[in-house]
């Protein structure tokens, strides 16, 4: 709690302190033992307030949640404490029906408001941890844990599972650096993110490898389109000196087959790909 948060927090205390003492020892005392059950529920509702105050002043809020949650807690709470001590003493009419009612409503609506507020920025945070969640980093594109579940719920079957890997990528980042690696796959995420359209994915599933899904059982238009993504990766300049090429694994799903399946096939294409001069794809048998 930072010293604001503690400042008004003493403050609200102040001032209930203050009050009560002024109001006992100011107007005429009521008859207590009348007054036993009102006393008792308006004195809880304002621990229940004051305990509320606090809440908000230990919480990391919005700067909007907070100050409407905080005014209008302060407000309400100014209110409670005029009802507590209404059941003690005889407050001045105006006191009783102006100050007493008008904190208590504005008190409500400012506090109404700040919830609304904090859902609000509590809902953003979820919206933003949910995207963290399925989003690669450093590339920006969907990572491992989108792939696997998108693909495994995914209604298409047959479908095709691209392994692509960036050809020596090690090479990349000994000669030019990891800023010039980074930049590298950045723009290869980028530009085959874009190329992946019609329910297909792509997605980073770790280092220099990516993954694609392509929900077809065509296997001449997967091939014809790891044929475009081997044309773009050549569009890509390393320090605009060294061409950027890469291997791609393709495997076809067959009937009622899993996915981690597919994906070892896939990977065992690559690895031929990769053996067999890189630069190109090759189908699992």
């Amino acid at each position: 709690m930072s010293w604001v948060n503690k400042a008004v927090s003493i403050a609200l205390l102040l001032y209930i302190i203050t009050f009560s003492l002024y109001a006992l020892n100011t107007f005429p005392p009521l008859n207590v033992q009348n007054n036993v059950y009102g006393f008792t529920t308006d004195f809880c509702n304002l621990i229940v307030l004051v305990f509320l105050f606090w809440i908000v002043q230990c919480s990391e809020l919005s700067k909007q949640a907070y100050v409407f949650s905080t005014l209008g807690l302060l407000l309400w709470s100014m209110g409670t404490t005029a009802d507590v001590i209404d059941e003690l003493v005889v407050q001045p009419y105006w006191m009783s029906v102006y100050f007493e009612d008008l904190c208590r409503t504005m008190g409500m609506l400012f506090t109404a408001y700040g919830l609304f507020k904090t859902m609000r920025f509590v809902q953003s945070i979820h919206n933003r941890l949910a995207h963290e969640l399925i989003t690669d980093d450093l590339t920006q594109v969907h990572n491992r844990r989108y792939f696997y579940r998108h693909v495994k719920t995914a209604p298409s079957t047959p479908y095709v599972i691209l392994i692509i890997d960036i050809d020596h990528f090690k090479a990349i980042n000994d000669e030019f650096g990891h800023d010039e690696g980074d930049l590298v796959l950045q723009q290869l995420a980028t530009k085959y993110n874009s190329a992946f359209v019609n329910n297909a994915v792509f997605a980073r599933l770790g280092g220099e490898e990516f993954g694609g899904y392509l929900p077809t059982g065509n296997i001449s238009q997967a091939s014809e389109f790891c044929g475009q993504l081997i044309d773009i990766a050549h569009n890509i300049k390393v320090k605009q000196v060294k061409q950027l090429t890469v291997s791609i694994g393709m495997a076809l799903q067959s009937a009622n087959e899993p996915l981690d399946k597919v994906m070892k096939r896939a990977d065992m294409a690559l690895y031929v790909a990769k053996n067999n001069g890189r630069d190109q794809y090759k189908i699992a048998p």
